[in-house]
């Protein structure tokens, strides 16, 4: 029994059916996770140490990040390691591939990283391991102000009440606090009194820490009880500190702390600022854990701000100034809008050619049952709720009626043909069914190539070609089961008196007298017909030679950062005030929302939040080509270099190049050459070298022998002299709400100018006092800042913004301008970003959209049991060809992967029409097999039959994708390249396989028939006239 069949007689039974897929699919969709996009991005762990005594970037890379690279570099599904080496700092990055079990590769991070930890240097802090990297962009940015409050005290409260409550969140990577100053207890040593009584800086710090702990010592029995016994001695106020003894004086009596030192409950000198719309703050920077969900992870921050607003002074208020789950939301929004648009619109082209209400909500009612049954399949096929799965809907809005359109097509032809209404219905939909199910499976293998393509974009289109493939199957399932069970039961019109035809009716009537007139002469000039279309394919394939071609669409985002970097060393004080002059161009836009400010000595960013592209008449990139002009000034008055970044989700302006070496000079002499020719490039612009340029050091050469002789070693003297000039930490000092690092230096006096410096003072094994001078040379020199590697190799990365130019484009400009660059032995470059994902794509879609092919026509080959009628079938993908190439060019649309993925798509759309046509002429060729019925007029009627379905389906279909075609919200560029390649494609497949596809089945059966009477009668006769020779 067929499915039409079954559920005409089994009423109940589907309609029951239909109601529990519609509750699943509604539970299904609440219960979805919601964020911007699939997660493509390369996963990241970040292995993060810190090392005491201010150890210069070359050792850090020889002593910390070396190793470390080794020990990790064998971690499966590792795709590239990045490391920094800074001045006290090694961080390692491991980017493995996308879709990568992240809680997995952490445990394997740890276990291979535990083996080397021994062996690093023993000043090394805790090292931190975090799914995140330290350089990615904040989710949150959250403003602490307070009318009367000092940054200082801000700072205090954002410590000790705010930051922990942020920290703990599920999906929280790290908290910064930016802003005011840290609160410490300074211990400011006079090195005059410390020489004159004798005493080390280290005796003080030793001191101290042995001085305060509350230790339990045991238990004691009293009769019935058990005391404990604890020795109580933590300092609990300042004065404590002060009076601690550190020594004896030579007349006996006790030093103590306060006659060496001072002592100070006060704050670190500010390492930074932090600023929104140009008011001082306190910035709390919030990042999440790479693999966490960025909309659940801001509703929780946002529980939290309401938590703690209860536990902070009334007048300390906290606001989100930056939130990236806002752009999310944002263009959801945008595509649930082109998916409801492009429904409506679908049923209001069925209603203009039905002209009846009751059989246009019968097939539309399939839009919603089809989507809702979706959210079903995607919840179990654990998908999310993103742009991409959204477009997928939005994609098939118009295709989900196709089926049904067929079907109750031909059940309105079993009806004007006489046919009761239950056996119109049972025979029309089972007439169709292999033509409907044909053209469903052509349409789902084209995503099964998907597969083969790389990692990050299968990923990334994943989602959306399951969205497809899920509703498209729904809606197969509905037009032969629910469209032929409604159509049996709803009264319906067999036909319509000529004089009640509305006036559209009758303007297909014509339509289709047009139609069957050009038909016919299309057939008498077939010859012609295919030939005129063999040029315009051709032409088309030598256009699309010189449209443009990148990676993917760059999306507009609302917002971008200014990066502002002053000379190394530069004091931050005036890197506060070049930003402020910054910040005061910026808000003088009038799209600007909110601009929030990140100060540090030389490299400071300027977060700058737009209003919605709905609200604002010019794009980010214009806005910043405003910009440039008015930073250059401040540039070259501040000595600084400004350069301008979008975040973007996937794709980017930026263009990178990759120069590998060993020795840094060279390195950073070459990247200097290379950005200086693709400054030459026209278009460029933003040309940076992600180096930063050299720190001006005093060092100081120990001379060894002569530290002998005083019993010192290098790691004593480095040790103290860090301690004397930076300061160590000495102990905690405990508070009710968190515990206060202790800090020993020297006062200021004793370390300001490079003389104090020179006359510091070393305590021999003896405890005789040792001039820095009496064993040291200084020499002034320029150290380098940090050390970039990549994949185990030096490396420094030079970068541009490609500004409006196609990825191959500008990609051959700078090879052309890098062949008068030598490079030396071993020293090379390559790009990097997306420039070489593009390159390595192109093999790959090239083989998937020839195996697409390839799998259409298997599926009709299998269906129509035949090797010709599936060629015939496939001639109409050079057909849409065609119209691909002329819509990219009046559009200026550039091949990317979503117009690549369109056209994969395309190959299984455009055959829909063809396989309806052709089975059709099946059909009726087959009724009358045993009539001499004249293929010519079979083939006129079938077209001109099929006319209205095939209308109809390629324009709700079409009329489905204008919403996403010309959407121009911010993620727009990820969709519409899609949409605008499939419209293309299919309007000029539909227009030409009306004509094209009677015209090669006729040209098929006229070669047929030559060979039949030509060939095999010639050979016959020839076997005829052997056969009597013999004779």
């Amino acid at each position: 029994m067929n499915l039409p069949k079954l559920s005409i007689t089994r009423p109940v039974t589907f309609l029951m059916v239909f109601w529990g897929i519609i509750l699943v699919g509604i539970v299904s969709l609440q219960r979805l996770p919601v964020e911007m996009m699939p997660n493509v991005a390369f996963e990241d762990i970040s292995i993060i140490i810190q090392i005491r005594g201010g150890i210069p970037p070359s050792d850090v890379e020889m002593l910390v990040t070396k190793p470390v690279e080794e020990a990790v570099s064998g971690v499966s599904h590792l795709r590239e390691i990045i490391s920094i080496s800074e001045e006290g700092e090694s961080r390692v990055v491991l980017r493995f591939e996308p879709g990568t079990n992240m809680d997995f590769a952490a445990l394997e991070v740890r276990e291979k990283f535990s083996r080397i930890v021994d062996k690093l240097p023993r000043e090394i802090e805790k090292p931190v391991i975090a799914k995140y990297q330290k350089t990615d962009v904040p989710i949150v940015i959250l403003a602490v102000t307070g009318a009367g409050y000092t940054p200082e005290i801000l700072r205090r409260i954002v410590d000790e009440k705010v930051k922990e409550r942020f920290q703990r969140l599920e999906g929280v990577a790290s908290v910064e606090v930016v802003g005011g100053r840290e609160r410490k207890i300074l211990v400011e040593a006079r090195q005059e009194d410390l020489q004159r009584y004798n005493i080390p800086l280290g005796r003080v710090i030793n001191v101290l820490n042995l001085n305060n702990l509350n230790l339990l010592a045991g238990e004691v029995k009293r009769e019935k009880n058990k005391f404990l016994i604890r020795t109580i001695g933590q300092y609990e106020k300042i004065s404590d500190i002060e009076e601690i003894g550190i020594g004896i004086s030579p007349q006996g009596s006790v030093i103590k702390l306060k006659d060496v030192a001072y002592v100070k409950d006060s704050f670190l000198e500010p390492i930074d600022l932090a600023r929104v719309d140009i008011q001082p703050v306190v910035s709390l920077y919030i990042q999440k854990e790479s693999t966490a969900n960025t909309v659940k992870v801001v509703e929780l921050i946002n529980k939290e701000i309401e938590e703690t607003r209860k536990i902070i002074p009334k007048d300390v208020l906290i606001k989100m100034t930056y939130n990236q789950a806002e752009a999310i939301r944002d263009a959801i929004s945008a595509v649930k809008s082109s998916l409801l648009w492009g429904g409506l619109l679908a049923i209001i082209v069925l209603f203009f050619f039905l002209w009846d209400l009751k059989s246009t909500l019968i097939i539309g009612i399939s839009i919603p049952i089809s989507v809702i049954s979706t959210f079903a399949f995607m919840f179990f096929s654990k998908l999310t709720l993103n742009v991409m799965t959204l477009s997928g809907l939005a994609l098939g809005i118009g295709m989900l009626v196709d089926n049904s359109i067929v079907v109750l097509d031909n059940i309105f032809k079993k009806r004007e043909a006489g046919l009761p209404q239950r056996e119109a219905s049972e025979e029309g939909a089972g007439e169709v069914t292999l033509a409907i199910t044909a053209s469903t499976l052509t349409t789902v293998v084209v995503f099964l190539p998907i597969v083969f393509i790389n990692k990050e974009i299968r990923l990334l289109y994943t989602g959306l070609s399951l969205t497809v493939v899920f509703s498209l199957l729904a809606s197969l399932f509905v037009a032969l089961s629910f469209i032929p069970l409604l159509a049996s039961r709803l009264v319906m019109r067999p036909f319509i008196k000529r004089d009640k035809i509305p006036k559209t009716r009758l303007y297909f009537i014509k339509l289709k007298k047009l139609y069957r007139h050009s038909l016919a002469k299309a057939l008498h000039f077939r010859y012609i017909v295919v030939s005129i279309a063999l040029i315009l394919f051709i032409s088309a394939l030598q256009l699309g030679k010189k449209l443009k071609t990148e990676f993917i669409g760059v999306t507009e985002q609302n917002e971008f950062t200014i990066h502002v970097q002053l000379p190394v060393g530069a004091r931050l004080d005036v890197s506060d005030k070049c930003v402020e002059q910054v910040e005061k161009v910026v808000k003088e836009l009038p799209e600007v929302r909110t601009i929030s400010s990140r100060i540090e000595r030389w490299s400071s960013k300027i977060y700058v939040r737009l209003y919605p592209l709905a609200q604002r008449a010019r794009s980010t990139q214009d806005i910043i080509n405003q910009l440039r002009p008015k930073t250059e000034e401040i540039e070259r008055f501040y000595d600084a270099f400004i350069y301008y970044e979008e975040p973007q989700e996937v794709g980017t302006r930026e263009i990178f190049l990759d120069v590998f070496g060993y020795d840094y000079e060279v390195l950073k002499n070459l990247a200097i050459a290379i950005a200086g020719r693709l400054q030459t490039i026209k278009g460029m612009s933003d040309v940076k070298i992600r180096m930063r340029e050299g720190r001006p050091e005093l060092r100081v050469f120990i001379d060894k022998e002569k530290a002998a002789s005083f019993g010192l070693n290098i790691e004593d003297i480095a040790m103290t002299l860090h301690g004397q000039i930076r300061g160590l930490r000495a102990t905690y000092y405990h508070t009710e709400a968190k515990e206060v690092e202790m800090v020993v230096r020297l006062q200021e006096s004793d370390r300001k100018k490079f003389k104090d410096i020179y006359n510091l003072v070393l305590t021999s094994r003896d405890g005789t006092s040792v001039y820095l001078n009496q064993i040291a040379t200084f020499r002034y020199e320029i150290g380098p800042s940090e050390i970039w590697r990549k994949n185990k190799q030096r490396m420094v990365q030079v970068s541009g913004s490609r500004g409006s130019m196609s990825l191959k484009e500008v990609g051959e400009k700078i090879k052309e301008v890098l062949k008068g660059v030598e490079f030396p032995k071993d020293y090379f470059y390559r790009f990097g970003g997306d420039y070489e994902k593009m390159l390595r794509n192109q093999k790959e879609f090239t083989f998937a959209i020839f195996l697409t092919l390839f799998l259409v026509y298997l599926v009709m080959a299998c269906l129509f049991e035949s090797y010709i009628q599936p060629l015939i079938i496939m001639m109409t993908v050079p057909l849409a060809a065609i119209g691909v190439v002329s819509i990219m060019r009046l559009t200026d649309t550039s091949i990317n992967i979503g117009a690549l993925i369109g056209f994969m798509m395309l190959g299984g759309i455009v055959v829909n029409n063809a396989i309806v046509l052709i089975d059709f002429i099946n059909l009726k060729l087959q009724n009358r097999k045993h009539n001499r019925y004249n293929l010519f007029k079979t083939l006129l009627f079938a077209g001109q039959d099929r006319l209205r379905p095939i209308l109809m389906t390629t324009i709700t279909t079409l009329l489905g994708l204008v919403p996403m075609a010309l959407d121009r919200s911010e993620s727009a560029s990820l969709w519409s390249p899609l949409a605008i390649t499939v419209m293309g494609g299919l309007t000029s497949s539909t227009f030409l396989t009306l004509f094209i596809i009677p015209s090669l089945y006729l040209i098929f059966e006229d070669m047929k028939r030559f060979v039949l009477e030509n060939v095999l009668v010639k050979k016959s006769l020839l076997i005829f006239r052997l056969l009597q020779k013999t004779a």
